[in-house]
């Protein structure tokens, strides 16, 4: 994920504003959002669902929101509805810069952060009414005498008018053999205690909270890490595979050479096959003249031997 934002607390026109953005393209995708009127974290809002778009881009029906943020390269979007006493009051919301098809547990990892959104704004709403109240409390029991204090506040815990709370602390100032001032400080005290410990559960409320955040942005990041090592594998096996391919274009490039070098022998062999029959050819023509010539002398020296013959016949002597 490349950027995140808050969009809750819905306002006089009935729509949300964001509150809360990580960068300029998600301050930009959630104000065209609210300018249009539409878009898929209001989407998400309106029909308290999850809408989780893998390419904004491609999506038709928000094609003027694509246009005006395409140069930021808003691609993939993911939102979920932040809620309150089951009612959405806003969206959680995350964006991508090239499409993405959202996983399962990064949609789950988000509805579990946007569930601890939803506690923080719901405790911060208290701790406001809270911190509005002991402001106010504050202000009264700088301008009011404890006493006047005191009888503020029996009034508006115990629901009776102030002359019937004046009355009380006179009562238990002279029941415990007490000054009226010091039994009022006392209420006031009281009072105070009630509220700082009401104020300590608010804190720990927040505090648990807080945890929970943790551990959901503890389990978004063991989600992207668990992203990260199958990519991590696929390049892996990317990797392998090509290595796989190189190795076989070499024993392929090394078959053909063998071929190539098995082809010269083959040619050679023929060579010296065509030689040896030429040679062979020319040891038989020697032969045949040789023969010939052989022939030739028998029938001269026959022939001079007749001639011999036929002379010593011819000369009796």
């Amino acid at each position: 994920m490349d950027g995140t934002g808050l969009t809750t607390l819905t306002c006089e026109d009935g729509l949300p504003r964001w509150v809360a953005v990580s960068d300029a393209a998600m301050q930009l995708l959630e104000q065209v959002q609210h300018d249009f009127g539409e878009g898929p974290c209001l989407a998400a809002y309106a029909e308290d669902r999850v809408v989780a778009v893998e390419d904004l881009g491609r999506e038709l029906v928000w094609d003027r929101i694509a246009v005006v943020v395409r140069q930021l390269q808003v691609r993939g979007v993911l939102s979920v509805p932040v809620r309150l006493a089951d009612q959405p009051v806003g969206t959680l919301n995350v964006y991508a810069t090239q499409p993405r098809a959202w996983a399962p547990a990064e949609v789950q990892a988000l509805g579990a952060f946007a569930v601890v959104t939803a506690e923080l704004v719901r405790t911060a709403m208290e701790l406001a009414n809270n911190r509005l109240e002991a402001a106010q409390l504050r202000q009264a029991l700088s301008s009011r005498v404890w006493i006047e204090q005191a009888k503020g506040m029996l009034a508006a815990t115990q629901g009776v008018t102030l002359d019937e709370a004046f009355h009380q602390l006179r009562g238990r100032a002279r029941a415990s053999s007490r000054k009226l001032a010091e039994v009022a400080q006392e209420v006031v005290q009281d009072v105070q205690r009630a509220r700082i410990a009401a104020k300590a559960v608010d804190d720990a409320r927040v505090m648990a909270a807080e945890a929970r955040a943790r551990e959901a942005e503890q389990a978004l990041q063991a989600a992207e890490t668990g992203l990260a090592g199958r990519s991590a594998a696929l390049d892996h096996a990317h990797d392998d595979l090509a290595a796989r391919e190189l190795a076989a274009d070499q024993r392929e490039q090394l078959a053909e050479e063998r071929d190539r070098a098995a082809d010269d022998r083959n040619h050679i062999a023929d060579a010296r096959e065509r030689a040896a029959d030429v040679r062979d050819r020319a040891a038989d023509q020697r032969h045949r003249a040789a023969d010939k010539r052989d022939r030739d002398r028998a029938a001269d020296q026959r022939h001079r031997a007749a001639d011999q013959r036929d002379q010593s016949a011819a000369d009796p002597e």
